[in-house]
């Protein structure tokens, strides 16, 4: 089981992104999601701290995949989730709060090859999961903030089954 989580919400053309005040991530748009707590499931956690950073209270999001980051430093792995905002649901940004900025960015901003302003492998993957890819292993290996390599591969039943 991974430690982390992270959900990234829809609406229309647009995502809600946080430029994050610490590490990891300092100062780089990324999705919300934050740290499993013990006896929580993967879908509690990431309901839990998108409430918690967003005030936001989702009552669905579909899991899209994990993302394995492997550095000199060790290895981690994140749940990556997908959610549509409700109609009935909205929030006015940018919004300035304990964890960052949150603000609604277009897709097009967010995939730009120029924009160096997101973390650097959200680029491979997010597309992938805007297109209904979903239940893919994201494997990115990097140096420091350099990604040396980014590879996919099919996750199985199981590996799904148990998030």
């Amino acid at each position: 089981m991974f430690k982390y989580t992270i959900c990234f919400i829809k609406k229309e053309d647009e995502i809600l992104l946080l430029n994050r005040k610490k590490k990891p991530a300092m100062g780089v748009w990324n999705g919300v999601g934050g740290k499993i707590e013990k006896d929580e499931t993967p879908f509690e956690s990431v309901i839990r701290e998108i409430l918690e950073e967003t005030g936001i209270e989702l009552k669905e999001v579909t899991h899209a995949g994990n993302l394995i980051l492997q550095s000199s430093a060790g290895c981690t792995g994140i749940y990556l989730f997908i959610a549509e905002l409700p109609k009935e649901v909205s929030l006015q940004t940018p919004v300035h709060t304990a964890e960052g900025i949150l603000d609604w960015k277009p897709v097009q901003w967010i995939l730009d090859k120029d924009n160096i302003g997101v973390i650097s492998h959200l680029k491979h993957y997010l597309p992938k999961i805007l297109d209904g890819e979903l239940h893919l292993e994201h494997c990115v290996t990097y140096d420091t903030h350099t990604i040396l390599n980014y590879y996919t591969h099919n996750l199985n039943e199981k590996s799904i089954a148990h998030i």
